[in-house]
């Protein structure tokens, strides 16, 4: 392995973008174009590019690099591009082709291309407040992109016929394009929206929310509009030319798909898949799926529930609050305090780093009166919400008092807490256990629900960090442990059952068998993951001028030794930097990186996005990395 220091010098000046031009240079002389159906070439680049010819004229299907050696087939002139979607990955080549080259994109795209939106786009998603997000989105947009590829549209181009088909799902606004020359062979350029056989390109990118298939149905739908296609050439993005067995590859991948979208619900599995799922009560069925705006539920005689905020009394009189939810959970506290003649809060725990879990703490009163807890996987992203690109934090830091570790103990009053990393909706989440009233508990966060309430869990992402694994290894614990009273979140407390727990078990370990076999490495925790490559912090304030260090983090989860290439894209604003490593397998690699600004003249002032392009041998990494600076006057 060998780990490398970046120096970059920071700049705008003309040395800079010569030595630039000069990689792209390089770069150029090594993309080649191959014929493979008449009239038709493939770029060799780790992600295909398509050109249709005609005598010395090409259209384009993506943009993914340089045009390399296409004058070596008789090519002069390029009369456009067709985008399928918006990745940067396909979009890679655009700043390459001369200005004349109409650039052609599916309609919903431009919330993803045009430069004003892809600034509101960085502006808007660092810190995510939700998980609705789009992925690989270039660092700036694209001028004078026309948005015209809507569905159903057909043009011509020198003799080609060619349609538009609306096929979402791999991104949020993406295309497959039909082309057919007189006779000749039906081609289908389908971009993402199919790998190979069984097979989609980094998967995550179909994590529309947090905790549904809303993704997976759009994937599904579009597969089945390339079956109906009927192509006699199927050309992806990410993947190889098909041109025998066109129609089983697609059902292969629309039964992988499926599956898939089944399985991201518990409440389907235990139900529909296992059969005779077991019944099992709500502890407080009028709280179900509430945000903390009904009146307190008391679940016994010392704790009591409105939402996501349970609030534990002890036999003094004080309180412990777990998981304040924005100002309401502060008033709600105070109608509590005033109705039951409650103490004071002492201590306030966060079961995990979603801001509907914690930001309320900003609004309980004296503040330095009470401790705050968590667990220290917990504490990190909360502390330091601009380490790292998770959804649902909240820009303010939280100091804590104390972050055990996982299987520490803690005392409050008469109560002992059990602390236990409990990764499963996000990996930066807590299990706690304890007895209150005589009943042993387990606090599960947003993990896991009732099989009648939010499909039973709080669902599984690639951009949460949550796998099925994690979910099994949970849901083992919490079989291990055997509680009598499962304290979930959302208003869901439910009474354990534990053939309720062991269906669990077996969701968490059937699903990521069926996510392995979608992935093109067989291993979902590599191409279901957009961070396996990142860089930490994500964001970094600096003054003009000014030097800022990071950490570039590269994971390698395969069960095989990868040669990795990490390139700095700086788009002509700072170097482009390549380093390259020999990771064995199951190894994390953590360079230090030292970015300078040098004596050039600083970046100017407001946000500035820089890409992170990994290639694995000669394939393209599935990660969405990236890392923002922000100048400030």
């Amino acid at each position: 392995m060998r780990r490398r220091f970046l120096c970059i010098t920071l700049c705008v000046g003309l040395l800079t973008f010569v030595a630039w031009l000069g990689r792209a240079s390089q770069e150029k002389a090594k993309t080649t174009w191959t014929e493979i159906a008449p009239g038709v070439l493939r770029s060799s680049s780790p992600v295909a590019g398509y050109a249709l010819v005609a005598g010395d004229k090409a259209l384009l299907i993506d943009a993914p690099g340089p045009t390399g050696d296409l004058a070596k087939h008789g090519v002069r002139r390029i009369d456009g591009v067709l985008l399928t979607h918006y990745h940067r990955s396909v979009c890679a080549g655009i700043p390459d082709l001369p200005k004349e080259v109409k650039i052609q994109a599916p309609k919903k795209a431009e919330e993803w291309l045009a430069p004003k939106a892809v600034e509101k786009y960085w502006r808007d998603s660092i810190p995510l407040r939700g998980s609705r997000t789009a992925y690989l989105v270039l660092p700036v947009g694209v001028d004078n992109i026309d948005y015209a590829l809507v569905d159903g549209k057909t043009f011509e181009w020198e003799g080609w016929k060619l349609s538009v088909l609306d096929t979402p799902g791999h991104a949020l606004a993406h295309v497959a394009i039909t082309a057919q020359k007189a006779k000749g062979p039906r081609v289908v350029f389908c971009g993402g929206a199919f790998a190979s056989a069984g097979k989609l390109w980094a998967p995550y990118t179909t994590d529309w929310d947090h905790w549904t298939d809303a993704g997976l149905k759009p994937t599904a739908e579009s597969l089945r509009k390339l079956i109906t296609a009927k192509a006699d050439v199927l050309c992806p993005a990410h993947g190889p030319v098909v041109d025998k067995n066109i129609d089983a590859a697609l059902k292969q991948t629309l039964a992988a798909v499926e599956e898939i979208g089944f399985l991201k619900s518990f409440e389907r599995y235990t139900k529909d898949r296992l059969g005779n799922a077991p019944q099992y009560r709500f502890l407080a069925k009028e709280q179900a799926m509430s945000n903390g705006s009904k009146p307190w539920t008391q679940v016994s005689e010392h704790i009591w529930l409105t939402g996501n905020t349970y609030v534990l009394t002890s036999k003094d009189n004080v309180c412990l609050m777990i998981d304040p939810w924005d100002k309401r959970s502060a008033d709600q506290f105070a109608k509590l305090q005033a109705d039951q003649k409650l103490g004071p809060i002492e201590v306030v725990m966060f079961s995990h780093a979603h801001f509907d879990h914690y930001d309320g703490v900003h609004y309980l009163p004296e503040r330095a009166k009470f401790e705050v807890w968590a667990l220290d996987a917990v504490a990190g992203p909360i502390a330091e919400p601009f380490l790292l690109r998770a959804p649902f934090l909240d820009a303010r830091t939280v100091k804590f008092d104390k972050k055990p570790k996982d299987g520490d103990t803690l005392t409050w009053r008469e109560y002992r807490f059990k602390f236990s990393h409990l990764p499963g909706q996000s990996e930066y989440t807590m299990g706690v256990e304890t007895t209150i009233d005589g009943k042993r508990c387990y606090f599960t966060a947003d993990n896991f629900f009732h099989q009648d309430m939010f499909s039973g869990s709080g669902g599984w992402m690639g951009l949460n960090r949550s796998f099925p694994p994690r979910y099994a290894a949970s849901a083992k614990k919490v079989l291990d442990a055997a509680p009598e009273w499962v304290l979930a979140e959302h208003g869901g407390p439910f009474e354990f059952n534990a053939e309720d727990w062991r269906r669990r078990v077996s969701w968490g370990n059937v699903s990521a068998k069926a996510a392995d076999l979608m992935c093109p490495s067989g291993n979902h925790l590599h191409d279901w993951n957009p961070h396996g490559v990142h860089f930490e912090p994500l964001v970094q304030k600096v003054k003009p001028g000014a030097n800022f260090k990071g950490t570039l983090v590269v994971a390698n989860v395969l069960a095989q030794r990868q040669k990795v290439k990490v390139t700095l894209e700086g788009r002509g604003l700072i170097n482009d930097e390549t380093l390259d490593f020999d990771i064995p397998p199951g190894t994390v690699i953590r360079p230090a990186v030292t970015v300078t600004q040098g004596e050039r003249p600083p970046l100017r002032v407001g946000r500035h996005v820089f890409t992170l392009r990994t290639v694995i041998g000669a394939a393209l990494d599935p990660s969405d990395a990236f890392f923002v600076v922000d100048v400030e006057p």
